[in-house]
């Protein structure tokens, strides 16, 4: 998905800790207050780190739905990022994490993505692609909900994908592993619960 971006992506976040610093209330009113001043730089310099922390809140809150740890496998920290490409007025963000398994062979890629493209959600753009044929990949259930799978034999690996109602994505990519690992790691998720989060 980044890729595509190529180098219109502006990242704006890319902080595996997601760490917070400021609150964005107080930076909103901050830069209010540069406006009133007439100070526009100020004002844009405080809005444009507001926006980052409103973006941290939303990745922080789609990262509570990634399993700290999965029997059978090792752990790696959240990832965040947003990224937001202004020419076509792309805004997204992604929570991710990566599991391999113990015995080295399996790796397991797991996102969480919310946001629009262009006004137009995340969510409702896949769905309209999958109603036109131009989604790769066999339908099937995941938890009861509509899913993607797109499994490659040959190489033994692949990525199973779920849209949630509030248009959130939910993405399970293996590598050198079995196309079960996929909807057992999509099981993992409390899509019930992700699927009333507002962002």
């Amino acid at each position: 998905m980044r890729t595509a971006w190529g180098i219109l992506c502006l990242i704006l976040v890319l902080m595996p800790s997601m760490a917070r610093g400021e609150d964005p209330a107080a930076l909103i009113k901050s830069a209010s207050e540069f406006l009133a001043q007439g100070k526009l730089g100020k004002a844009v310099e405080d809005l444009q780190w507001a926006l980052r922390e409103i973006r941290l809140l939303q990745i922080a809150e789609l990262a509570k739905y990634l399993p700290q740890s999965v029997s059978g496998y090792t752990t790696e920290e959240v990832e965040a990022d947003a990224a937001a490409a202004a020419m076509f007025n792309i805004n997204l963000i992604e929570a991710e994490r990566k599991y391999q398994s113990n015995s080295g062979d399996e790796n397991v890629d797991l996102k969480i993505t919310g946001g629009d493209v262009g006004g137009a959600g995340l969510g409702g753009m896949m769905k309209m692609a999958q109603m036109f044929g131009e989604q790769q990949g066999e339908l099937v259930r995941a938890k009861g909900r509509k899913a993607t799978l797109e499994w490659d034999a040959d190489n033994a690996s692949g990525k199973l994908t779920c849209i949630l109602d509030n248009e959130v994505q939910v993405t399970v990519e293996v590598t050198s592993g079995d196309k079960t690992t996929a909807t057992k790691f999509m099981d993992l998720v409390d899509l019930d619960a992700l699927e009333k989060v507002t962002l």
